[in-house]
């Protein structure tokens, strides 16, 4: 009978790993190795793969056959795409959204959260509360496969918000407030319209950038 590798060091390496991406100290010109890892973590390859399969799912990297894993990159018509898929599912995630009285406290607490990041300029901190304002209104939401479809997009999504804090964070935590404001009044449908005025706006600025810039997000490789 095998061991269970502990959750508590799987998980540890997890986020380990997955705070380097978010926070940009890990990229698509590294090959991340199990070995790598063992070395920057300190800890066995075991937690590490489990780590990895687990980042893989989350849509953080690519895992590739005895090459090892790097970080996952879009094009500019990636982030295009995927941005347009938002403004017109989280729409809808929120007019489907389940009146439990949960779920109020919850947006309230990661957006107190993300101005208290933004204020402390705690990227990483700013990061992870804006992507929760968002994950509560998925899982919230009383469409089962839209809930999921979301889901599958918050790797993805983490990778972005790196590029977008510059961008857009001032202007998101009042655009969150605004949208917030609409949901404990009960006006489903004017949050609804503010999330795609909201998801928009950060999806035109951020294409600019990268137009700018470059023809891909770098560093990263496109899957």
């Amino acid at each position: 009978m095998k061991l269970r590798i502990p959750e508590n060091l799987t998980q540890r390496a997890y986020r380990a790993i997955r705070d380097d991406i978010v926070k940009g100290r890990l990229n698509g010109k590294q090959r991340l190795t199990e070995a790598f890892f063992v070395r920057r973590l300190g800890v066995s390859k075991s937690p590490i793969r489990e780590a990895l399969n687990r980042l893989e799912a989350d849509g953080l990297i690519v895992i590739e056959p005895r090459k090892g894993a790097s970080v996952v990159s879009l094009s500019v018509e990636d982030v295009d795409e995927i941005y347009e898929l938002r403004e017109i599912l989280e729409a809808a995630a929120i007019r489907n959204l389940a009146a439990e009285p949960k779920t109020w406290p919850r947006l309230r607490a990661s957006l107190d959260e993300a101005k208290r990041a933004l204020r402390a300029n705690d990227k990483a901190g700013y990061i992870l509360a804006d992507a929760e304002f968002h994950g509560v209104i998925a899982k919230a939401n009383t469409n089962s496969r839209l809930r999921r479809f979301l889901e599958s997009m918050h790797g993805q999504m983490l990778v972005l918000r790196h590029q977008t804090y510059e961008l857009s964070s001032g202007r998101s935590v009042v655009d969150h407030e605004q949208i917030l404001e609409a949901l404990e009044e009960g006006n489903h449908e004017r949050a609804s319209r503010l999330m795609t005025e909201h998801i928009h706006a950060v999806r035109a600025k951020l294409v600019e950038h990268l137009r700018s810039y470059s023809n891909k997000i770098t560093p990263g490789r496109r899957t």
